[in-house]
């Protein structure tokens, strides 16, 4: 019988960790689920588990789990890249015994944390990427995002699963593990050290601020008729290497920031529309790109991520 917990996978990570901690500050009852445990203090219940383990997971949805926000994953197109079988299975394979045991249990709602990756690299000419932007990766990574997006959203069709797909942009702030181009630029700045890389004039990344994406993860669980819908998560711009720059210094007087070069363009992204979350989900991003890094370097001053 429920008694309106929320299952958090993920919860060691950036993203599952961060909105586990809120829910359960905020009174929500919250169990926590990842294949290891969060390395940080936490009082929120937690199941040492991996997505392949049915078992675990059933047994965890027995203890009053009414929801899913699934946020358990490999988490970036630059993990792994010499095993893709370990992505497909923990992404692909993960997401589907997610879905399906919702679908056994009955559960209220499955929120699906995808990504920007499963767009892939847009044609030049797309200047808006909206939610009917077809998906279209081009590695690994993004091919299961997008899957697990896809799924999701036939579960909803052919079994009546209400599940919500969330494709974030690049999410940085406090406890980010993998790269990361601003905790880099931040940290050479706090410990004195010059930053050097070779960006081009293409390099447009669309970031979000880890507050804004735990919001977007609340929102998506909480809102009420949505079914099989799918909303782009960003801070809602495109920032050039110059942007961050410029930000980090404006944070960092000291900051010795040189760009060299021509090299390492991202993939072309269209600027992603987030209007459908905020008219549905009443969403919208509250940390513009200068406030998240203020935020993140007061943090990084006194932790060692």
């Amino acid at each position: 019988m429920s008694d309106g917990r929320i299952l958090v996978t993920g919860a060691a990570g950036l993203i599952g960790f961060t909105l586990a901690a809120r829910l359960h500050a905020g009174g929500r009852p919250v169990i926590g689920m990842d294949q290891v445990a969060p390395a940080e203090a936490h009082d929120f219940p937690f199941i040492a588990a991996d997505l392949g383990d049915v078992h675990k997971l059933y047994q965890a949805l027995d203890q009053g789990v009414e929801g899913i926000i699934h946020c358990g994953a490999v988490s970036g197109p630059m993990l792994l890249l010499d095993n893709p079988r370990s992505i497909v299975q923990s992404n692909i394979m993960g997401s589907a015994n997610i879905l399906e045991a919702a679908r056994q249990r009955d559960l209220r709602r499955v929120v699906y944390c995808s990504s920007t990756s499963a767009y892939g690299d847009h044609p030049k000419g797309l200047e808006i990427c909206t939610e009917e932007t077809a998906l279209n990766a081009v590695d690994i990574y993004g091919a299961t995002k997008a899957s697990g997006d896809i799924m999701a959203r036939a579960y909803a069709a052919q079994h009546g699963l209400d599940t919500v797909a969330l494709r974030f942009s690049w999410v940085y702030g406090p406890r980010r593990r993998t790269d990361c181009l601003i905790r880099e630029l931040l940290r050479d700045a706090l410990e004195g050290r010059p930053s050097r890389h070779a960006f081009g004039a293409d390099f447009l990344r669309q970031y979000v601020y880890i507050e804004d994406v735990v919001d977007a993860c609340i929102a998506g669980y909480d809102s009420a008729g949505l079914g099989a819908r799918a909303f782009n998560i960003t801070a809602g711009d495109r920032s050039s290497f110059a942007d961050i720059s410029a930000a980090v210094s404006a944070i960092l007087p000291a900051a010795d920031i040189v760009n060299q070069g021509s090299e390492g363009a991202d993939l072309h992204h269209a600027l992603m529309d987030i209007s459908a979350a905020r008219d549905v989900l009443a969403w919208q991003p509250k940390w513009p790109l200068e406030a998240g890094i203020g935020a993140y370097a007061a943090w990084l001053r006194d932790n060692d991520f």
